[in-house]
């Protein structure tokens, strides 16, 4: 079928595992999506860590049994966007990757990050991988063939709702996960531990990929 044309790559967030995305793996591939669902070191370790893994497993993608006719899909959750985004970084890895999505993934500094910072000054000392929030720090993916999708919740929960501004997942709010290059953004009302587990999700993810944008009229 043409779905096994692609191969989806799940990439987890900050201070979680394979495990928190495994929702999602079911639903893709009940959808019949061939996915890896990939584990790293995202808690404590300099983010470096694991973008050598990322790039490990993306290289050898490339150059071990991929069939040429197969897209790479990476799809980010959290923190695991700006993952994505520093492998990408690397120019052996370019060429190799076709669609990207990203899900509640923060693009820029986040105010829960800048909030909480400013109370545990060792934070980014501690948990290493948050180093790559910061100021100035804007989202980019050089190569402009690769098409980018944001999905991003509405929904509100949680302890740092308060301080998010009218539009948050209870984590952060949409601005810090907009992308102007985007080819399509969408808003859905849910909050930020739950968007990437429902299979509401997994269809308009298959809808992005296969038809470019996440919602079908």
């Amino acid at each position: 079928s043409e779905k096994m044309s692609y191969r989806i790559v799940l990439i987890h967030g900050f201070h979680r595992s394979y495990k928190d995305m495994e929702p999602l793996e079911q639903n893709l591939k009940s959808l019949g999506y061939k996915v890896e669902n990939l584990n790293f070191p995202l808690t404590f370790p300099d983010i470096k860590f694991s973008k050598e893994m990322l790039k490990k497993f993306l290289l050898d993608l490339k150059y071990g049994g991929m069939i040429e006719k197969e897209e790479i899909v990476l799809i980010g959750y959290g923190l695991g966007g700006k993952l994505i985004e520093e492998t990408l970084k690397d120019e052996e890895v370019d060429g190799i990757v076709d669609k990207i999505i990203l899900i509640a993934a923060p693009l820029r500094d986040s105010v829960v990050h800048r909030r909480l910072k400013r109370v545990f000054p060792l934070l980014d000392t501690i948990f290493k991988p948050l180093r790559v929030l910061g100021k100035g720090k804007k989202f980019e993916v050089k190569n402009p063939k690769i098409e980018i999708g944001v999905i991003i919740g509405t929904e509100t929960e949680g302890i740092f709702s308060s301080w998010l501004g009218e539009f948050n997942d209870g984590l952060l709010n949409s601005k810090e996960c907009m992308l102007d290059s985007a080819k399509d953004t969408l808003l859905i009302p849910l909050v930020h531990e739950e968007i990437h587990k429902k299979m509401g999700t997994a269809k308009y993810i298959n809808n992005f990929i296969s038809k470019g944008r996440f919602r079908i009229d």
